[in-house]
């Protein structure tokens, strides 16, 4: 029950409660396992540890987080109706070979002011020129309006592996929806096996992804595959740095590459250490239910928590109540 129970735990940072088929699904619990594992639910939610409603499961006494969630269900359906017609119009663009969305539509959930996300990726050297059209497209046909066109991660397709390995960035990759080429898709996970030791079975559904290519999308990577696109990709790529350099001008260096990494085969925007908050958060509440319940959460190897770290949170939260 460990596995799920750290599950649960990372899923509260978010204050996201899960169902038990989730449970099961996410931390890779098998059907043969089943009774095994509805049992220490059972017994988790006797000894207080977990509580349960409707059919979800959480920490704490907040059963507003249930309602929250139904909530945000509904809204993130209307919302992927928005995410899939504007992916269709990003396959469009040159050089694009994978469109998914990502953040917490991905997951099935919006709040009333979340944007969509996309993760894209492009051609190998057309990152920057793939990235420069659709910044020019938001500005010139949405009005730079992010609320249905919010694109922070580009890759290029011979650099799909994630570099950091943990539970953040695993549940992104597990979690990226696809909704143009699935090739590109199962490529991405392909590249990432590491993701499996945090969910060893969770897929998305990829019911919606489109695959056909335009006819006019071929012919301008035509025009541009040459010496001239290749140029044409090291000016946006300068220029487009010191762009966005100067854009966060009040971040200093430091600052500016913990929210930033901007490479010739990547765009990765993440800001206010987001990465970094919500893992902090998920140790927090790793202690915390050690504590509680006596059972052993914290991997170092798996979750990078030294034995100084632990001991240190393990020393502050020692009269905190969960």
């Amino acid at each position: 029950m460990e596995e799920v129970i750290r599950t649960l735990l990372y899923f509260d940072v978010f204050s996201y409660p899960l169902t038990a088929d989730e449970l099961m699904a996410y931390s890779g619990v098998s059907g043969q396992g089943g009774k095994v594992f509805e049992g220490g639910l059972r017994e988790l939610v006797q000894r207080g540890l977990i509580h349960e409603s409707q059919g979800y499961y959480f920490f704490g006494k907040d059963q507003g987080a249930v309602q929250r969630r139904m909530d945000g269900n509904h809204r993130a359906e209307q919302r992927l109706k928005t995410a899939r017609r504007y992916s269709g119009i990003i396959a469009y663009f040159p050089f694009l070979r994978g469109v998914f969305i990502s953040g917490s539509i991905s997951k099935g959930y919006a709040a009333p002011d979340d944007d969509i996300d996309y993760f894209i990726v492009t051609a190998p050297r057309r990152l920057w020129l793939v990235r420069s059209l659709l910044t020019l497209f938001k500005k010139v046909f949405l009005a730079n309006a992010y609320r249905n066109f919010c694109i922070n991660y580009f890759v290029d397709s011979d650099h799909l592996s994630i570099k950091q390995q943990n539970r953040f960035t695993a549940t992104e990759v597990a979690f990226l929806l696809p909704t143009y080429n699935s090739r590109v898709h199962q490529g991405m996970l392909k590249a990432n096996p590491w993701i499996k030791k945090y969910y060893p079975v969770f897929a998305q559904n990829p019911a919606f992804v489109a695959e056909n290519t335009h006819w006019s999308k071929k012919l301008m990577e035509r025009v541009l595959d040459n010496g001239m696109g290749d140029a044409l990709e090291t000016k946006l790529f300068t220029l487009s740095r010191r762009i966005i350099r100067k854009k966060y001008r009040h971040l200093n260096d430091t600052e500016f590459s913990a929210c930033f990494s901007l490479e010739p085969h990547q765009i990765k925007y993440l800001p206010n250490r987001q990465q970094y908050r919500i893992m902090m958060a998920y140790y927090r509440r790793l202690s915390r239910f050690e504590l509680q319940s006596g059972l052993p959460l914290i991997k170092g190897r798996e979750y990078g928590a030294e034995k100084t770290k632990r001991q240190y949170m393990r020393s502050k939260l020692k009269n905190s109540v969960y």
